[in-house]
């Protein structure tokens, strides 16, 4: 093994090991630190009291936003990201997947002799960290766009329910027996909160965070507001679901409307692919010089560069927000 192999080697074991030994520390100091908080300062054995209820909701909740101002923010961000998309790991263990990524395409990038070791670790960490946010994007979208297209239905039933005379629990128990997919699951787990005493807007709150989803946000504002003021939330939930179906009706509008660009914009990205994958076939060392001319190097990588814009580009001229 030469010197510089061995030296890749090592600082890449020794950063991954640091890596996951801070990883466990800081997830074990969490769960300490949560089990003390219910187990000093109870009204009740098993029961917490107030005082304890309000210290883990600011506990929790700078695990998501204010944890930033700790260590960065990194494993809060990151346990929200997984909710959103549904992904039942710890964010240790989705620490694990992007550094497994991370050293693929580092080994890979520099076996074949594009880069040299340092650099092969930075592309590698980079690419680790971008394959798996692109992925819980995709699980993400996923996610909020087949709760989006079952919760009018979902906001009928409970309109429908609550007209007939019925509490509001009864009602989304209702929901959570007709709903299919992801808001069965969604309002189900409501319905189990609020049989166990979570208050109604906090356990709507909650599916709204794990959803991520604007609409989401609607119901529970709406909810809330009809619980401080009175209102008719029989007619509020009907309207809601009426502005959803429309909202849904101008997004394939929409997607109508951009189909020409990105179908453009899929075509033009794969084509260099394609033509390289061609030319491989036809004189296999045609393009040699790429990989292993330092200039043709270069120019690949202002190639993929350029490419990467122009496809970033197209994607923000076929987005519609509605």
């Amino acid at each position: 093994m030469s010197p510089v192999t061995l030296y890749f080697v090592l600082t890449f074991l020794i950063c991954t090991s640091l890596g996951f030994t801070g990883i466990l520390l800081l997830d074990r100091s969490r769960r300490i630190r949560r089990a003390r908080l219910v187990r000093f300062s109870t009204d009740h054995p098993g029961r917490p009291s107030a005082r304890v209820m309000r210290r883990i909701e600011a506990v929790q909740a700078a695990e998501k936003g204010g944890l930033r101002r700790k260590r960065g923010g990194i494993m809060g961000l990151l346990e929200v990201r997984l909710q959103e998309a549904g992904v039942e790991i710890t964010p240790a263990a989705a620490i694990g997947l992007m550094v497994l990524i991370a050293a693929g395409v580092a080994l890979g990038v520099w076996r074949i002799g594009l880069l040299p070791p340092p650099l092969a670790l930075v592309v590698g960490g980079g690419s680790g960290w971008f394959v798996f946010n692109v992925f819980l994007d995709i699980l993400s979208a996923r996610r909020v766009r087949r709760f989006n297209e079952a919760l009018p239905d979902c906001l009928d039933i409970l309109a429908r329910g609550l007209r007939a005379g019925q509490p509001i629990p009864a009602a989304l128990s209702v929901v959570a027996q007709h709903a299919t997919g992801i808001a069965q699951d969604e309002f189900r787990r409501c319905c189990e909160e609020l049989k166990l005493g979570v208050p109604l807007i906090r356990a709507l709150t909650g599916m709204a965070e794990r959803i991520g989803s604007p609409e989401a946000h609607f119901v529970t504002v709406a909810t809330s507001l009809q619980a401080e003021t009175g209102g008719n939330l029989v007619e509020t939930l009907e309207n809601l679901a009426e502005l959803l179906r429309e909202r849904k009706k101008l997004r394939k509008k929409a997607a109508a409307l951009t189909a020409e660009i990105r179908v453009s914009a899929v075509i033009l990205s794969s084509l260099p692919f394609v033509v390289a994958v061609t030319l491989y076939f036809m004189n296999p060392g045609y393009l040699n010089p790429l990989i292993t001319d330092p200039r043709g190097q270069i120019m690949a990588m202002a190639a993929v560069a350029s490419l990467g814009m122009g496809i970033f580009s197209m994607y923000r001229l076929s987005r519609i927000d509605v």
